[in-house]
């Protein structure tokens, strides 16, 4: 595998239903986030711990979150993501 355009990787047409779209509940996620190969990231299982451990704590204390305004994204090659993403929150 060559290096890959981090933005783009997990926006597949051939790979996933509307790939512009954040689903969480996505089956088949065979999504390439963390690398493939010599270019897997060796710290993404504690990445993954550190995101189940947030949600777990977070989401019982909340009783509605919902986006509050435009989301702005970072424009970058090698690694994307949300640079704005007001939201709103009731806690429970």
């Amino acid at each position: 595998m060559a290096d890959a355009c981090y933005a783009s990787c997990n926006r597949n047409e051939a790979l996933f239903d509307a790939p512009d779209s954040f689903r969480c509940d996505r089956r088949p996620n065979r999504h390439i986030s963390f690398g493939y190969g010599a270019h897997l990231c060796l710290r993404q299982h504690l990445a993954r711990l550190e995101m189940r451990i947030l949600f777990e704590e977070l989401l019982p204390r909340l009783k509605s979150l919902a986006l509050d305004g435009k989301v702005k994204m970072t424009q970058a090659y090698f690694v994307n993501g949300p640079k704005k993403l007001p939201i709103r929150f009731e806690l429970a």
